[in-house]
């Protein structure tokens, strides 16, 4: 059997919602719906995303943790999985994804011996413009140095070695997501926490995240270096848009109505 044939349930809410980079993880419960999706659809999403399965040896690799990253999902990835000539192939091709801004806080590297290339999982927590919006995680973030009046006075912001470009974002503690890197957009810019702020999110971060869980698999993604010059970055909510649009894709199914999903309502709570 293939492994595009053989998969467990998809459960995206262990994939958007995770902890920080402790190797220490456990279930957050109580907090998610049972089901995400139904099973059809859920299956062959999970099918696509199998492939790209855990790396067991964590190291760090080409991205180092502490570095701001703007992410999509890499279309190219998944859609190589099926074959040029297919319906299947050419409508993720055509998929634009959302570009999304986040903080690499883990990197999980492995060597294949044969070519000598490497294959890298990245855990990325989310940048963003405004507080997690779930009563239950509001205060799981750190404001970015520079802020505004929006911040209290005795706040401690995170501060990055270079500048960061934006005023008044926030670095969220809890919520992200596990990617496979694909494909890298390197630069001489490059945004990074200082150590010992790093260190600082690390321990709100660790706070924050009891019972939290991270997702076994990781979705294949497009990283690039360079955070500015990105005028289409958007929310973290969107990021389960971008992921139910390329189910249905898979699925061959219509899309599903995001105001009935259970799980889009925490985002919007």
């Amino acid at each position: 059997m293939s492994p595009l044939e053989s998969s467990s349930p998809l459960s995206l809410s262990n994939t958007c919602w995770i902890p920080s980079s402790t190797d220490a993880y456990t279930t957050f419960e109580g907090f998610y719906p049972e089901q995400r999706y139904n099973s059809q659809s859920a299956d062959a999403l999970t099918a696509s995303f199998d492939i790209f399965t855990p790396l067991q040896s964590r190291t760090s690799a080409k991205i180092r943790p502490g570095t701001f990253v703007v992410f999509a999902l890499s279309t190219a990835d998944l859609a190589h999985e099926y074959p040029e000539d297919s319906d299947d192939y050419r409508k993720i091709c055509q998929y634009i994804p959302g570009r999304y801004l986040g903080l690499v806080t883990s990197v999980f590297a492995r060597w294949n011996e044969d070519d000598g290339s490497t294959v890298e999982d990245v855990i990325v927590h989310f940048v963003s413009k405004y507080t997690p919006q779930h009563s239950m995680v509001a205060n799981h973030f750190m404001p970015i140095f520079p802020v505004g009046n929006t911040v209290p006075a005795d706040s401690s912001a995170l501060h990055t070695s270079i500048l960061f470009p934006w005023i008044d974002h926030k670095q969220w503690t809890t919520l992200g997501v596990r990617l496979r890197v694909c494909q890298t957009n390197p630069s001489a810019l490059v945004f990074e926490l200082r150590n010992e702020d790093f260190e600082h999110f690390e321990d709100k971060a660790g706070k924050d995240y009891a019972r939290l869980s991270v997702a076994p698999f990781a979705l294949p993604a497009e990283i690039w270096f360079d955070i500015r010059n990105h005028p289409d970055i958007r929310e973290p909510s969107c990021f389960l848009e971008d992921v139910d649009s390329l189910e249905s894709i898979i699925a061959g199914c219509m899309p599903r109505d995001h105001e009935s999903s259970a799980l889009d309502k925490e985002w919007k709570t």
